[in-house]
């Protein structure tokens, strides 16, 4: 497949005179046609230039998935603005963070965040006075209210907003972490097109199509490959707010949705749920599952229940728009459960010797370096060494260790900031983790490294529950036969349970404080 340069409020524009009464989004019982969407957001455009938007400033969206959601980030492109997507579960300060180092000059936020009402959060932003400049907006509007701004008397032609061109700024994520420095990820138009365009070739998506869409718009997997994918395909979105199992399983079986996408806790939260089995979800096709590592024995065990569904994995990063590779349409399940694929096309990929600094022959496990139309151009950050993941030539140096197989297959080992090095010996700890999830995979374990005198780290395996030195005895006797000596964990401990960050991410530099109290 060709590039393309077109942007994402062109292929709006297109697909609403291709597909004008086919519907777009369905959210509850409210339907959006791609008309419908085409017209609001255009009439929406001309109020946000009235109101001083203008091309090129940086816009926030805050709130959890809605149609309002949606239609102000269209809104947004079709005038050149750039789209800063804010995670709805941050708080004050880490709203604040986002709001200063984006310099935004408005931001729109939607009535719900997760778990709590962002007018409480928002309330206090206007309150500080080196926010005085900010722009704050409710934009949460019911389907009546939409519909009446649709059929408002505004004659809108073709060039009347001064519109982006693809290698414009369309959006800025801002990526989750453990630590408390704010990094925003700089996307074009482009590098989100094109991408979204791999991805819909390489799952065979067409407007016979429909999307359960559940994950967060505010994450690359949500904005890009779901809405996006959606949009380029012409599917239907059938919208949840948030992510909850019967709801989800509800929603398939109602609207004959065909495609899922999701991360692995997902979809084990799915199918492992008592109520799985009361629902049909003959009617899923097709998915991706990719944003965390997945056992092997999950995979299959997921895929052994949505029996007739091609559940592709995949591996990428916001920094790559997101997706680098993917898993072939007709790879046998025990391959995807294994690989992330092989890379997509246009986009290159080294696998970097982390002594050497040197290309890896296949097989050998290095650090993943990505080049292409899809890598981001930059970051917006107060942290210097976030800064300098980007390369001057291009390559993107992504922290993930990986290895690639004679057939291009892509196969990752872990993070390369996460790996424990004892006496010299380079350890992945998801190694370890997949070995005792393969003894006992009913497990929560994460491995880390703590400080050691002499070999400089240890390996610690955490458990989650109650201490069970019986259980330890037979993992270690389970480990020996498995893998090398030096890789079995010196300690085990175990907690009640893990701490997790506002994404429900686990809290690595808060575990490791509790791991070395316990160690003590």
């Amino acid at each position: 497949m060709e590039l393309t340069n077109k942007t994402i409020s062109e292929y709006l524009e297109d697909r609403a005179e291709m597909t004008p009464e086919s519907a777009f989004i369905r959210h509850g019982e409210e339907i959006y046609t791609w008309k419908n969407v085409n017209n609001i957001t255009s009439k929406l455009a001309l109020v946000l230039l009235e109101q001083g938007v203008k091309k090129g400033d940086k816009v926030g969206i805050y709130g959890v998935n809605s149609s309002s959601w949606i239609i102000i980030f269209f809104a947004l492109q079709k005038i050149g603005a750039v789209a800063v997507l804010i995670n709805s579960c941050y708080k004050e300060k880490e709203l604040y963070d986002c709001i200063k180092i984006a310099d935004m000059k408005f931001l729109f936020y939607t009535t719900v965040c997760t778990g709590y009402t962002c007018d409480l959060i928002v309330e206090k932003l206007k309150k500080r006075s080196d926010l005085k400049k900010v722009n704050f907006y409710k934009i949460e509007h019911t389907y009546e209210e939409w519909m009446k701004i649709e059929k408002r008397e505004c004659k809108i032609k073709r060039g009347i907003f001064d519109k982006p061109n693809s290698e414009d700024t369309a959006c800025i994520l801002f990526t989750s972490g453990t630590t408390n420095i704010c990094k925003g990820v700089i996307l074009s138009h482009r590098s989100l097109v094109n991408n979204a365009r791999e991805v819909c070739e390489q799952m065979r998506w067409t407007e016979k199509d429909s999307m359960c869409l559940v994950v967060p718009l505010f994450h690359c997997f949500g904005v890009n490959v779901s809405l996006l994918t959606s949009l380029i395909a012409g599917m239907t979105v059938t919208l949840l707010d948030k992510y909850k199992t019967v709801s989800v399983c509800e929603a398939i079986e109602k609207y004959k949705c065909t495609v899922l996408n999701g991360v692995p806790s997902m979809f084990l939260a799915m199918t492992k749920n008592p109520k799985f089995d009361e629902f049909d979800l003959s009617s899923l096709k097709s998915g991706i599952i990719a944003g965390s590592p997945i056992y092997k024995e999950d995979y299959i065990g997921i895929c052994n229940k949505l029996k007739g569904m091609k559940l592709q994995t995949s591996y990428g990063l916001t920094e790559a728009s997101p997706c680098v590779s993917i898993s072939d349409y007709e790879d046998s399940i025990e391959k995807k459960a294994v690989s992330a694929g092989k890379v997509i096309d246009h986009i290159d990929v080294r696998i970097i010797d982390l002594d050497t600094g040197k290309e890896c022959p296949r097989g050998q496990v290095g650090e993943i370096f990505v080049k292409g139309y899809n890598v981001t151009s930059g970051y917006l950050s107060s942290d210097p060494v976030v800064c300098d993941a980007v390369r001057p030539d291009g390559w993107l140096k992504t922290g993930d260790l990986a290895y690639m197989d004679e057939d291009s297959y892509l196969y990752i080992v872990g993070r390369r900031k996460n790996l424990i090095i004892r006496g010299g010996e380079n350890i992945s700890p998801q190694e370890i983790e997949e070995c005792i999830k393969d003894y006992n995979n009913k497990l929560d374990v994460l491995v880390i490294g703590v400080k050691s005198d002499v070999l400089q780290e240890e390996i610690v395996a955490v458990i989650e529950g109650r201490q069970d030195d019986e259980m330890v005895g037979k993992i270690k006797e389970y480990m020996r036969d498995s893998i090398s000596s030096y890789k079995i964990p010196k300690y085990f401990v175990f907690i009640e349970s893990f701490p997790r960050n506002a994404t429900g991410k686990i809290n690595e530099k808060a575990l490791k404080e509790i791991v070395n109290e316990k160690l003590k």
